[in-house]
């Protein structure tokens, strides 16, 4: 969800060779075309939409991830902001027997954009895991992510976070990503190498995304 620049909207077409969510493949290792829109008023609130293709099932029918947000951005100071963001989770086409839609709060706080830390609540998530099926559980996300910008147009990135599903299979897990990032005018490209602890690969087994490198393309209009 990236902030406007030169106006208050703002759309992308991305593709990806492998669409990675907090350590998890959502496409099993295949590849995946998104489309955002964003609209950020003068005063700090902003909402959008952003949508992907995603595959439920290895080798299965696919479906459509479509995630609704708004939210507001306030600065604290010259340096530090702080900033809210409500998402609404959306899986249209879906072909899995349950309802998998759900809702996250976002609370955040950025020191000039280049450290960025998050905690963010789903109070009615739904997932299966190896370790069973859990219906409308809460979780808790703690996240941590940094750039540091070179010369031409290169910044290199890294993130990380712990994600809490004690709630829902009685264990969390670790996952980070770190890679090179690069701007040319309105084109991003990004190639980036995925962590994920063994607790990862013991829930979803192969959509752990432990040791994968993607490369993403992302035009902003």
């Amino acid at each position: 969800m990236a902030w406007p620049d030169d106006g208050p909207w703002s759309a992308s077409i991305g593709a990806t060779t492998d669409y990675v969510y907090r350590g998890i493949s959502q496409t099993y290792d295949h590849g995946a075309l998104q489309l955002g829109a964003n609209y950020q008023s003068s005063v700090g609130w902003f909402a959008g939409a952003w949508g992907s293709n995603v595959d439920p099932y290895p080798r299965g029918q696919s479906a459509l991830e479509l995630d609704l947000y708004t939210g507001f951005r306030q600065p604290l100071s010259d340096d530090f902001n702080a900033g809210f963001t409500y998402t609404h989770y959306l899986y249209l086409d879906d072909p899995r027997p349950d309802h998998y839609d759900y809702d996250q709060f976002e609370l955040s706080a950025s020191y000039l954009d280049r450290l960025v830390a998050s905690i963010s609540y789903q109070p009615d998530l739904t997932q299966y895991s190896r370790l069973g099926f859990a219906e409308r559980r809460p979780s808790v996300c703690y996240e941590l992510a940094g750039r540091w910008q070179l010369p031409m147009g290169f910044a290199l990135e890294a993130g990380g976070g712990y994600y809490n599903l004690h709630s829902l299979f009685g264990v969390g897990y670790w996952a980070g990503n770190a890679g090179v990032h690069y701007v040319y005018r309105r084109i991003s490209l990004d190639l980036s190498r995925f962590v994920a602890d063994s607790t990862a690969t013991r829930l979803y087994d192969g959509a752990s995304a432990n040791g994968t490198w993607v490369l993403s393309a992302l035009v902003r209009f």
